[in-house]
This record gives C-alpha cells, structure tokens and sequence, in this order.
C-alpha cells in the first residue's frame, strides 16, 4: 500500500513545491509594485506605471484570460505571463503525474488538484468581492460629497479611492491609474465589472456614459445605488439564514461520492483498473463520473442562487 501511494505523495510534493515559489515569487513583486505606487503618489506623480496592471491588458487567448481574471479576481497584482507560465508548469507536470501513478490515478489526481486550485481562487474572489460591495456604499457617499464641491466623476473616483480601505481601494487606484492615461471612465469601470463580476459598477458605468452623453445628475443616480445595495444586502443576509439548512445538506451530497471514492481509491487502487478492464464497468464509471459532475453543477448553481447578485 505505502509504496503504490508513493508515487502520489511524490507527485504532490512537487506540485506543491513548484506552486509555493510560484506564489512567494508572485507576492513579491506584487510588494515591490505597491512600494513604488504609493511612492510615485506621495511624489505627486500624475504618470502610470510602466509595465501597467494586468487588469488593463486586453489577452487574445481566451484560455489565459479566464486564467487571469479568475487570479485578478483574488486582488493578485499578477501579469499575464506569469500566469501563462503556472499553466505551462502544471501542464508539464502532467506526463510526471501519468507515468508516475499510472493514467487512472493520474488523472484523477490531476482533476482533483484543477478542481481545488479553483475552488480556492472562486473562494477568495467570493469573499474579496463581498468585501468591495460591503464597502460601495460609502465610498459612493464620498463620491458624492466631492461632485458636491464641483468635481467631475473623474476626480472623484480619485480623490476618494485615496480615502477608501482595502480591497476596495485598490481597485479604484487602478482605475484612477487608467483614468490618467487617457481613458474614459466609463470603459474603465465596464472592464473591471467584467473581470471582478460587480455588478454595480456596470450600473456606474452606464451613469457615467449616460451623463456623458445626456447629463443628468449623477449624484441621483448614485444615491438610488447605494439604497438599492443595501436593500439587496439585508434580503441576500436573510436568504442565506433561511436556506443554511439546505445549502449545508447540498455540500454534503455533493462531498460523500467523491470522499468515498477517492477512499476505496487509496485502500484498493486496483479496484477501478478492474472496473475499467470490464465494459460493462467501464460504462458504469463513465455514467458515473458524468452523474456527479452534472449533480455538483446542479448543486453550485442552487448555492449561487442565493449568494449576492453580483456572482
């Protein structure tokens, strides 16, 4: 037994190893960035980074920019060929992960360590993403007292994203930092409720390019949103205490299979090779695996529901 399970624990070990310099590597030149951000701002400085964030880069290949939003969505200041490289890495690993625990166990390995990495990232977004709406309100009222003294949106996004607290400060740095390269702001915001999935910036830009066009008063407008997220907040916190119930006995249906085969898997690895050998089993694995996908799907989709608008 402990020497069939070596070659996982092998494998695991480097995975792990390679990932963790990936991500001392990642966070810091993410310091270094911030370092020299908040320099050039306490200098006064009205100039862009060089290289730029991620979140400006407009990528070609879906593949690496799902990859990225899914990383940006975390608040990592990550740029794309970084990101390109982790894919690289883990799909070089692969071949090592097959001809080290077999085709079975390896891809099964390989699927549960894509699974995971997502669910992490989709957990951190989730929560930094519920942090920047909890936080909307105010920095819109901020927003508001700063077009009160006769400022454009522009500014105003600006000046109150130096008052604002993490993560939602960041964010709005970065916007500012686009801003002042020259675009408008209303792109600005559109492409980060695409990468960040906030609705309410999409709201904000449709103001912002309304008022552009037609005028109006966006301090109305902004009023209505803070309102209308507060109201949504308050109805999201009572679902989520009606529904805890449910949504717990969800998450356990959808964990049992997959405990208990990775189990029968760690005690009697031949047992699915057998399976598979027969046509019958191969059809009964195969109808199985594509049962518990589509009930987990199912599953996500139902927790979704009632979580905020915004995901």
């Amino acid at each position: 037994m402990m020497e069939q399970l070596a070659p996982a624990g092998v494998f695991l070990l480097a995975l792990t190893a390679v990932f963790g310099a990936m991500w001392l590597w990642t966070r810091a030149r993410s310091r270094e960035r911030q370092e020299d951000m908040l320099m050039r701002l306490r200098a006064g400085e009205d100039v862009a980074l060089a290289g730029g964030s991620g979140e400006e880069e407009h990528i070609a290949n879906p593949l690496l920019r799902w990859a990225c939003h899914l990383v940006w969505r975390t608040g990592a200041d990550t740029e794309p060929a970084m990101v390109m490289r982790w894919m690289i890495a883990f799909a070089l690993l692969v071949p090592v992960a097959l001809v080290l625990m077999g085709w079975l166990a390896g891809l099964v390995m390989i699927g549960i360590v894509l699974v995971m990495t997502w669910a992490v990232l989709s957990r951190q977004a989730a929560k930094r993403r519920a942090r920047i709406i909890e936080q909307l309100p105010d920095f819109l009222d901020n927003v508001m007292r700063v077009l009160s003294a006769g400022n454009s949106l522009e500014e105003a996004l600006i000046v109150s994203s130096q008052e604002a607290s993490e993560p939602l400060r960041g964010l709005f740095v970065s916007v500012g930092r686009q801003i002042r390269l020259g675009a408008s702001v209303e792109n600005v915001l559109a492409d980060m409720a695409e990468i960040h999935r906030i609705r309410d910036l999409r709201v904000m830009s449709m103001a912002a390019s309304i008022n552009r066009k037609y005028g109006g008063s966006l301090r109305e407008i902004f009023r209505s949103l803070i309102q209308a997220i507060r109201s949504r907040d308050m109805a999201a916190r009572e679902l989520r205490a009606l529904t805890a119930e449910t949504r717990f006995s969800a998450v356990v249906l959808a964990v049992i299979p997959v405990g208990l085969m990775l189990y029968i898997l760690a005690s009697n690895p031949g047992y699915y090779s057998d399976m598979w050998a027969d046509t019958g089993g191969r059809w009964m694995l195969i109808g199985s695996a594509a049962f518990q996908v589509a009930g987990v799907f199912v599953i996500w989709r139902m927790l979704a529901s009632v979580q905020d608008g915004d995901a």
